[in-house]
């Protein structure tokens, strides 16, 4: 009954019951091709809707790649920009630190000039006290010495006038 060539048989000898039973062949297989045709239909829609899904997941999955490039340019360039900053700061960092150095070591050395200034204050004002006490002496001695050459000139002047 399935086969193509047995519905389309030469009908001009049959018989009356022959051909209605035909007809029911006929119209049986019309009805099973007709269930076949929308079966068929039906997975053609759905294979239809199947495509046009991945399709629209095919274009999706297009801009996420997309946008996902995009992303990576910006992190990218983020990165870099970050990567100079900290080239930039690393660099600051070392000149603050060789600056730093610097003014410790200027530190240092105004400290040992300070204490080598400090010790020949100490020595001068040492040498300028005994010169004092030299002076004071000289001039305690000066001054007796004038006192007594007053004395004795007063009494020579009195010695000669008397």
């Amino acid at each position: 009954m399935g086969d193509v060539g047995e519905v389309l048989k030469d009908v001009s000898q049959m018989s009356p019951e022959d051909l209605k039973r035909q007809n029911r062949n006929l119209q049986k297989f019309l009805v099973k091709v007709i269930d076949l045709l929308k079966e068929k239909t039906d997975r053609c829609t759905t294979q239809e809707k199947h495509v046009e899904a991945l399709t629209l997941q095919a274009k999706s999955l297009k801009e996420v790649v997309q946008i996902t490039k995009h992303m990576l340019e910006i992190r990218n360039t983020e990165v870099s920009r970050m990567s100079e900053d900290l080239e930039s700061l690393q660099s600051k960092i070392n000149d603050e630190r060789t600056r730093h150095s610097a003014i410790i070591d200027k530190m240092n050395q105004a400290a040992k000039l300070n204490d080598e200034l400090r010790t020949e204050y100490k020595l001068q004002s040492e040498r300028f006290e005994k010169m004092r006490v030299k002076y004071d002496e000289r001039f305690n001695i000066l001054t007796e010495e004038n006192k007594r050459l007053q004395e004795s000139s007063a009494t020579v002047t009195e010695t000669t006038t008397d």
